[in-house]
């Protein structure tokens, strides 16, 4: 009777998902993350080849959950400065900033940079489009977007030392203002 694996890839790379967003690349390890699991760690090699293999699909996980499942809903909505609140409530509201942080600043490995490279241009994208739909020239637009992109990014940062603005809100409307988002619902 053949062997099966107790977890399924899937598991095993939201594991390893939540050990980078905690303590970076290095952090997903194989032994770590069947610790995680409740598992061995032999049973990991029933699934993947090797450590980056479990890499590999951790990221590709992040970049599903990023793009294919969270930017579709974003372009739903329909009024582009709605959007971008809802955007700025969706990256500041789960937790998602962790992981972006660290695939940032904690490795030059090929496959990190590219999958981190592909996320944070569909993201500014998503930025761009709707600072132009909301009347910015091509140009202006994309430097707004990525500045915009750079102050996300810096606000995640402040978040993980708890100086992060206190007033989500007013500190969200006061970004989008700044950024010459001015029509903001409720």
């Amino acid at each position: 009777m053949p062997r099966v694996a107790r977890h399924t890839p899937e598991a095993w790379a939201a594991a390893a998902l939540d050990a980078l967003a905690e303590g970076g690349v290095t952090a997903v390890a194989v032994e770590p993350v069947a610790a995680r699991l409740g598992t061995s760690k032999s049973s990991f090699y029933w699934l993947f080849e090797n450590r980056e293999a479990l890499l590999t699909a951790a990221l590709e996980l992040w970049e599903r959950r990023e793009t294919d499942e969270l930017l579709p809903r974003l372009a739903a909505v329909p009024d582009p400065a709605e959007r971008l609140r809802a955007l700025v409530h969706e990256a500041f509201g789960t937790g998602r900033n962790a992981v972006a942080l660290r695939l940032l600043f904690d490795s030059d490995a090929p496959s990190v940079h590219a999958i981190a490279k592909r996320v944070t241009n569909r993201r500014i994208a998503v930025i761009e489009t709707a600072l132009r739909e909301l009347g910015q020239a091509p140009e202006q637009a994309r430097h707004l977007a990525t500045a915009g992109y750079a102050v996300y990014l810096g606000t995640a940062a402040l978040h993980r030392v708890d100086a992060a603005p206190l007033d989500e809100r007013a500190y969200v409307d006061a970004v989008l203002k700044s950024f010459g988002v001015t029509r903001c619902g409720t």
